[in-house]
Order: structure tokens, then sequence, then C-alpha cells
């Protein structure tokens, strides 16, 4: 709670996100209630996926436009180092600490990588997984092996940015952390618990309202010989993708922001846009051919 306290300090200094106020924050686990506690101000409204699973048609744009606003605005929140903010010091700046499970902080993103090779577990039993995967299980049981071990191996490279600073990563982002009127109008972002600074690649990972599987860790009949998808849903889910990049790109025209490894930019590389995923779906216990993104990625680079 101290960490998510510190970083809504940090983005209301750093940015014009809206997030809640907050007015009373009680740091001592041993208080006179017997727990920490924060309070805040309500935003009235509704978290999007509250108001519908899926986002509207007639308002994907504009949320769109309100995501890509936060995400651009996140991006340039950085620190040195890659973990949690956990607070300040006398001289205005920012103390980091370390990561649940990784630990660090990491001075580079191959410290990051690494970390997360030797540490997270993929969490589900071989009985679990045989129920999954099914005649499968073998060739993706090694598939997931091969994957941590390729992170590891090929840390120092997997990265735009190995050395920092490094930005603001939500590490929920999507519709469903986002609160909104009924009419869909953006009144703030919560939910900043799980917030960190992180490597550009787990950063600038699309919003999870239009995130995908990686192709290449799926199973191959839900794509053409095109590698197209062949299910309607995950066409259109594509095609938002696309969307999103160009009103981010506008987004930075805007500001100014073009120059360097921009947002947009990152989204569009499909490498590392789907070696980030595949590490977050990694933790969620998703069975798939992790390799497979691991062989693209070094075709790729």
């Amino acid at each position: 709670m101290e960490s998510e306290y510190n970083t809504i300090n940090l983005i209301q200094k750093e940015s014009k996100i809206p997030v809640p106020h907050v007015r009373l924050f009680e740091a001592n686990p041993s208080s006179s209630v017997g727990a920490q506690f924060m309070l805040m101000d309500c935003l009235k409204g509704n978290v999007g996926m509250d108001l519908r699973m899926k986002i509207p048609t007639e308002h994907k744009l504009d949320v769109y436009a309100n995501m890509a606003e936060i995400q651009v605005d996140l991006l340039n929140i950085r620190l040195p180092k890659i973990g949690k903010v956990v607070g300040v010091n006398k001289d205005g700046t920012y103390r980091q600490g370390p990561l649940p499970t990784l630990g660090g902080p990491f001075d580079t993103a191959a410290d990051y990588f690494r970390a997360w090779a030797a540490k997270v577990e993929f969490g589900l039993s071989k009985s679990r997984l045989r129920d999954a995967a099914g005649q499968d299980t073998d060739e993706v049981s090694r598939s997931l092996s091969a994957f941590r071990e390729w992170v590891n191996d090929n840390a120092e490279c997997l990265s735009v940015n190995n050395t920092g600073p490094f930005p603001l990563c939500h590490g929920d982002f999507g519709h469903n952390n986002i609160v909104f009127d009924d009419g869909y109008r953006l009144l703030g972002v919560i939910d900043w618990e799980t917030a960190f600074t992180a490597p550009y690649e787990i950063f600038c990972e699309f919003p999870l309202s239009i995130s995908v599987i990686p192709p290449a860790m799926d199973v191959p009949w839900k794509y053409d010989e095109a590698g197209c998808p062949t299910d309607p849903e995950d066409r259109q889910r594509f095609a938002d993708r696309a969307s999103y990049i160009a009103i981010v790109r506008q987004k930075e025209q805007e500001r100014g922001l073009t120059e360097g490894y921009t947002l947009s930019a990152a989204l569009e590389d499909a490498q590392r846009q789907y070696l980030a995923s595949a590490m977050r779906l990694y933790e969620d216990k998703i069975p798939g051919w992790y390799s497979k993104v691991a062989e693209e990625f070094t075709k790729g680079g």
C-alpha cells in the first residue's frame, strides 16, 4: 500500500493523469485500526468492465484516445532503476525497492530479465497442464522450459534500452482499471498497487483490453495460410490494435514526442510485443508454445 501511495503522488506530480486524490495514508500496520489504510476521493463512475465487458463500438475511439494519453504520459515518468516506488528522499527524488518474486531494484533491463527467468514459475501442476494441453502436454512442457532458458541466455539483447531510465508501468492497464461515467467519459485511473518502473518492452505492451495471444504460441488452426486470424473477433482485435497505434502516433505528434524509441514504434515492434505478452501469459499460467515466440524474436532480431 505504501508503494501505491507513493506512486499516486509521483503521477500527480509528473503528469496530468487523473487519479483519486489521497486524503489520508497510514503506513503503520499496527495503527489504531490494526492495519495500514488509505482514504481517497471516490470517483463517481464505474470501471469499464463493469459498464460492459467489451468496449462498445461507438465509444472505442474515445476510450482508445484516453488510453493513449495515459500511456504516453506514463512513458515520460521515468526513474533510474527497475522496481517499485517505495518512498521519497529529502531531496525530492524517489526511492525504489524490490519487486514481488523478482527482487531488485535492478540497474539494467538484462538484470530484470535474468531474474524473471530464474524466479518465475509457470505454476500449473503436471495434471492441470495435461488437462489443458492434452496430447501436446510434453511438447508444451519442453517449450515452457526452453522459453525461460532463452530469456536468461539472451537477457542482454532483449531490450532497446538496457540502462534506463525506465518508464512507470501500471501493471494491469486496461479498461478494467479505468473509471468512466455512463457516457464513457474518463474520470480516473485506479489500482496502482502493481505499478513499477519497467523495461520498455514490458511497459509498452498494448492495453489488456486489446491484448492478444502471440500467434506463434497459439494453436495453428486459429490462423489461415496467410497468418490472419480466422475468428471475426480476433480479426477485429488486431484491427483495433492498428487503430490504437495510429491514435498513439497522433498524440505523440501533438506533443512533439517523435524522437527516439516512441510508444508507437514500440507498439509496432511485433517481436518485442509478443515477448512481453508471452512473459505475462506465462505468469498467468496460460499453456502455449512459448519457445516459438523466442524463435520468432531471434529471426526478427
